[in-house]
């Protein structure tokens, strides 16, 4: 019998995952009563036997610390001798439980010092940053090339013991975890330290650089540096040169291009670290299996250690990781055709009753390259310990609503999901006979849904975001924390669904046209960018929302003229940092006439420098109150004919304005209650705050079910009503009436 094979391809619109050659739902269980580091001896598991009972054919285990790099090194011989990954066999208990179960091993390639002793041999190629005495382990440099081939060594050794076992067909793939949490973030831009010193990433700096620049003259002029010199050592930038700014929040890239620069560089590392890694576990078993990684938390990475309360009173809180984490080079790793799949915990935001807690990465890039997106669903339920955070649910009944509205977010998303058993010894995260219901029916919808005509995209709404905008900027989380908090509490209550795109899929050409595009942090937009995003927007009635310094920055300067020449709008600049509040002003306009008065957004804050809109062919729709009491333009919309451009002084934007300016693009408004909604693929999410009638809108005329129940909602009908409660989630399937 030959081996079975796991792929990623497209299927009807949107990656999919295949098993010889037929389609199937990517949903998987978490198990973590065994293969822990704590302890070796086998304990029962019966909440593995009711997922398996519930329909689950794919498993995941995490053997990163009990069969790790750490565990499975000989320091006598630099080998991974066979013996050591014994405790491999346990897998055998499981297959017991379900002979045909696949597993997805999330594994540890890489050495962590101490106990392990690898950097004893290696001492150039552990991380070296700032505050290295706050955290005495070492890892490696993500510019470590001796630690890709030891860690590729080591999953070749894994792949041995895999065939050992006999358990080769009983492989989904592995998820490579490198950093301090395996999601490939290390402890510096955690702590906004400064790094990586070590020789290592010295070199790969350099060679970067020439790679970058070719010659001496390119380099001093993009540096403005007239001594630089590609033949001479070219250290990483200082902190102090990681960390200056020359206006508050913002770098002058021309004063400033060695620090842009190596961030560059540090991400295109990190992203060959993945690409090297992935492509050992590619190798094994002739492709058969599946590779992947936790990255490209592009929506995310604003918060810091902190945010986390993980016991340092001292952890900082001020900062955003996203620039010195690496996961920049979200681009590379997409193009890596060693990558079959890409992961995150579900965004930190707002996960409780009532919140969103979608993907922490631009998704619709991740579609558009192929790969298919596997949500950690990592959700604190009623069964915790108290006190867990992160939005835990409060009692069984709040537990059933957010694992439900979870399972509709990865149904609409036409992703796939792996469901977090972690509720410590006492284990039963789901142990819930309603839980275990709805996962049966999840994966019986996620089935069915292969079979549908088209599932890609319903979104007319795209939201832009740029990690290299962030290189350019301090690491300050002020303004970053607003976006951050504009998902849940904004895009995810307009009412339409909406795609998030890399800014670099945008003005490449990758991505599909949109009626409305919504750019959260545009500060750096390179001058040929520049031209193909005005190729791309000015055109056939589209609506761009840019938000407080979209376009200040281009290669060589910094300028409030360059925001005028991506907008089309003018504005006006203050040399003062302060918060920013928008309010609305005028009410007659299309996009203010149905909002409420007392309709705000804005930070508190230090934004700046301060801008305000300065343009007499502009509608002044809202006021921007800053510094000094001041009541100037912070929310104008100009129409040029063909298109039509908003810009707004302060970021987090409600629900209400987005939904406006939606409709006013002529994007389809599905839901007018600012519940938490979503759409794809034919299925429709609804979770409330506030109980009541709610009203679904459809582009089309169909016959509408819920999707967990079967109720019939509605036939041959396009607006339909039907009753919530608070705190409650429905997922309704639509039909279309002709089909």
């Amino acid at each position: 019998m030959g081996l079975d094979r796991l792929e990623i391809k497209g299927h009807r619109g949107t990656p999919t995952l295949f098993v010889n050659g037929a389609p199937k739902f990517g949903a998987l269980y978490l198990t973590h009563a065994n293969l822990r580091p704590d302890r070796e001896e086998w304990v029962e598991d019966p909440y593995f036997a009711q997922a398996a009972r519930a329909g689950f054919e794919f498993f995941s285990v995490s053997i990163e610390w009990a069969l790790g790099f750490d565990r499975t090194w000989d320091e006598r011989t630099g080998e991974f001798p066979l013996e050591r990954f014994e405790r491999l066999s346990a897998l055998r208990r499981y297959i017991e439980l379900a002979p045909n179960a696949k597993f997805l091993l999330r594994i540890r390639p890489e050495p962590k010092s101490p106990p392990c002793r690898w950097f004893d041999e290696h001492p150039s190629e552990f991380e070296v940053h700032e505050g290295l005495s706050i955290h005495p382990t070492n890892t490696p440099s993500f510019a470590s090339r001796a630690w890709r081939r030891d860690g590729a060594r080591y999953i070749a050794a894994l792949g041995e013991a895999i065939r050992a076992h006999g358990f080769e067909n009983h492989i989904f793939g592995y998820l490579i975890g490198c950093g301090d949490s395996a999601e490939w973030v290390k402890v510096p831009p955690m702590e906004h330290f400064a790094a990586d010193y070590s020789p290592a990433m010295q070199s790969a700096f350099r060679e970067w650089l020439i790679a970058a620049y070719g010659c001496d003259a390119a380099l001093r002029e993009a540096w403005g540096d007239s001594n630089a010199s590609l033949e001479d050592p070219l250290p990483v930038p200082s902190p102090e040169e990681q960390r200056a700014a020359d206006l508050y929040l913002f770098k002058d890239p021309s004063k400033r291009r060695k620090a842009i620069d190596y961030f560059r560089c540090l991400a295109s590392e990190s992203a060959d670290g993945v690409a090297h890694l992935c492509g050992a576990a590619k190798g094994l078993f002739d492709r058969a299996h599946l590779a992947g990684v936790f990255y490209g938390y592009v929506q995310e990475l604003v918060w810091s250690n902190g945010f986390f309360g993980q016991g340092n009173r001292d952890a900082d809180t001020e900062h955003t990781a996203l620039a010195r984490s690496g996961h920049g080079g979200l681009s590379k790793v997409l193009a890596c055709p060693d990558v079959d799949f890409l992961s995150s915990p579900v965004s930190y935001g707002f996960r409780g009753i009532g919140g969103e807690a979608g993907p922490m990465t631009a998704s619709e890039s991740v579609r558009l390259a192929g790969k298919l997106w596997i949500s950690e669903e990592d959700i604190r339920t009623h069964a915790w310990k108290p006190d867990s955070g992160y939005g835990q649910a409060e009692d069984v009944g709040q537990a059933r609503q957010i694992v439900k509205r979870q399972m509709a977010g990865i149904l609409t998303n036409q992703s796939g999901g792996w469901w977090c058993d972690w509720a410590g010894d006492r284990g039963g995260s789901y142990d819930d006979p309603e839980l275990l219901a709805l996962f049966a029916k999840f994966i019986e919808l996620g089935n069915a849904s292969l079979s549908d005509a088209y599932r890609g995209s319903a979104a007319e709404i795209a939201v832009v975001t740029d990690p290299e905008g962030y290189y350019a900027r301090t690491a300050d989380n002020g303004f970053d924390l607003a976006n951050w908090y504009g998902r849940p509490f904004g895009l995810s209550r307009m009412g339409a669904p909406f795609d998030v795109v890399l800014l670099s899929d945008l003005v490449s050409g990758k991505c599909r046209d949109y009626k409305f595009y919504v750019f959260q942090n545009a500060n750096f937009v390179p001058d040929g960018d520049r031209r193909k995003l005005a190729s791309i927007l000015r055109r056939d009635g589209k609506l761009s929302l840019w938000i407080y310094a979209a376009g200040f920055q281009n290669e060589t300067r910094l300028d409030p003229e360059l925001i005028r020449d991506l907008t089309g709008i003018r504005v006006r600049m203050y040399d003062k940092r302060w918060g920013c509040r928008v309010f609305l002003s005028d009410f007659a306009h299309p996009v203010t006439r149905n909002l409420p008065t007392g309709t705000f957004w804005g930070t508190d804050a230090r934004l700046g420098p301060l801008f305000v809109a300065d343009d007499p062919d502009a509608a002044a729709l809202g006021r921007a109150l800053i510094h000094q009491g001041r009541s100037e333009p912070g929310f104008v919309i100009k129409n040029f004919g063909g298109y039509a451009s908003a810009y707004s002084a302060a970021p987090f934007l409600p629900a209400g304005v987005l939904r406006e300016l939606a409709r006013y693009a002529g994007a389809h408004i599905y839901s007018e209650s600012e519940d938490v909604f979503a759409a794809g693929g034919g299925f429709y999410l609804t979770h409330t705050l506030r109980a009541g009638r709610k009203r679904l809108s459809l582009p089309y005329h169909s016959d509408v079910f819920d999707a967990f129940t079967g109720e019939l909602i509605g036939t041959d009908a396009a607006e339909f009503e039907f009753d919530m409660g608070a705190g409650e989630t429905r997922l309704l399937r639509a039909t279309r009436s002709a089909e």
